[in-house]
């Protein structure tokens, strides 16, 4: 019984850091009804521009390189929507031209790594060491924090989102865009503000795990992937399918790796993302209209 409650746990703390993932590209697509395909390229990037500030020979504290690197990825994230993403809005089949050059500024990010910083993987330290001993469960520290951080993420998300006048505004352009800018909402600032925090919200991941994981230039697809599992299992555009989406998954995913082995997880994901949509068509939640 111990072991499941280990297992458990391990699930449900991998699944904060998912949600972070899985939120910030569900956020985009709600607002825009844009898929960004170069989202675990931005992942990646977050996870590397930790390396360097942290280990690659500024030797600056985490703490202190997060607070360079989330304004460097929100200017990153206006940049996108505004340089390419805009020019290519309320054209002919302008979604999917969209999927194709995000596409395209996926392997641009990559191929930009692995210039700058070499085709190797790079992995940093974990801002706290140690384990935590929990009614015969052992839990890594960082795990834990990694978890509460992820879920006051996720929290104050929500929270702006339905509770402050420019959340309102975001929803208010999800679910009308035309009735949003009649009613005097910049839709292309929302649009730009959304993006921007996208891009916050998977760096943040990607700094998050990099201790965990080892950072890769090519290593930003399974995050992508398992983040779009999490969005259309959630419900496209839903924030909170999206948060409970990726608990069920890496808790199953958890499970699935100790009793079958790793190479089954994301085909567990996947056989669950069918018989989901099998009954839900739409996902758990739904989706936001336009």
């Amino acid at each position: 019984m111990t072991q499941i409650f280990e297992i458990l746990l391990s699930g449900i703390t991998q699944g904060a850091v998912y949600c972070v993932v899985a939120v910030g590209l569900s956020l985009v697509y709600g607002a825009s009804r844009i898929l960004n395909f170069a989202h675990g390229s931005l992942y990646s990037l977050g996870g590397f521009l930790a390396w360097y500030l942290v280990a690659g020979g500024f030797d600056l504290p985490l703490w202190m390189a997060v607070l360079i690197i989330l304004p460097v990825l929100a200017l990153t994230g206006i940049g996108i929507e505004r340089v390419i993403i805009r020019p290519l809005r309320g054209s002919d089949n302008w979604k999917i031209n969209t999927i194709m050059v995000t596409l395209g500024l996926a392997f641009i990010i990559e191929n930009g790594l692995q210039l700058v910083f070499g085709p190797g993987t790079r992995t940093i330290a974990p801002f706290v060491e140690g384990t935590l001993e929990l009614g015969g469960i052992t839990l890594s520290w960082y795990k834990v924090w990694i978890f509460a951080i992820s879920l006051m993420l996720v929290g104050a998300l929500e929270y702006f989102l339905g509770h402050t006048r420019y959340g309102q505004a975001v929803r208010a352009v999800s679910q009308d865009m035309q009735g949003a800018n009649q009613v005097g909402i910049n839709v292309n600032q929302v649009f730009s503000f959304t993006f921007a925090l996208s891009v916050v919200l998977t760096g943040i991941a990607g700094i998050l795990l990099a201790p965990v994981f080892l950072v890769s230039p090519l290593g930003g697809w399974a995050p992508f992937l398992k983040a779009f599992v999490i969005v259309v299992l959630g419900g496209l555009g839903s924030t909170k399918g999206a948060f409970v989406a990726a608990f069920i998954l890496a808790v199953l995913e958890a499970f699935v790796i100790f009793y079958i082995g790793p190479s089954w997880a994301m085909p567990a994901w996947l056989v669950m993302l069918i018989v989901v949509l099998m009954v839900r068509p739409k996902g758990l939640f739904g989706v936001w209209e336009n």
